[in-house]
């Protein structure tokens, strides 16, 4: 009988041990609940002008990092939208006439998960769309 009790007591504290050491494991191991945020390059190219960079895609939010380089006036635009296609506030680079500007802008999407696509546009000086490229988180839109 004291055999059994030992054997018994002996598998308990396997067993306590080897539920430690996976409770350890999972702190460990286990992703962070909040993960980084996706980020997606971009380039679109008319001419001799260009703007390329990343959105950075938030909860709530996308920040555009632009670089534009215009060649004659240009400006870019850029359009959320949120998962059930609805657009939100746009944000723009100011309008730059044969030189180079970089920045960011903010676009407030505050809806539960935030903008599904962004769409950018590279204008003339009159406002007319000269390219538009539709972006998503973690995909490639740099080409």
């Amino acid at each position: 009988m004291l055999k059994n009790l030992t054997r018994r007591s002996t598998r308990q504290g396997v067993q306590a041990v080897v539920a430690a050491a996976a409770i350890v494991a999972t702190v460990f191991v286990a992703p962070s609940a909040h993960a980084a945020d996706p980020s997606t390059k971009f380039r679109l190219e008319y001419g001799a002008s260009y703007a390329y960079g990343t959105l950075r895609w938030h909860q709530r939010s996308v920040d555009v990092d632009v670089t534009l380089h215009a060649s004659y006036c240009r400006q870019l635009k850029a359009y959320p939208f949120d998962r059930n296609g609805v657009g939100h506030q746009p944000g723009w680079t100011p309008r730059v006439c044969n030189g180079t500007i970089s920045g960011t802008i903010s676009l407030p999407v505050n809806v539960p998960g935030g903008a599904a696509i962004v769409r950018l546009d590279l204008v003339d000086e009159t406002g007319k769309l000269l390219v538009s490229k539709p972006c998503r988180p973690s995909a490639n839109c740099d080409k």
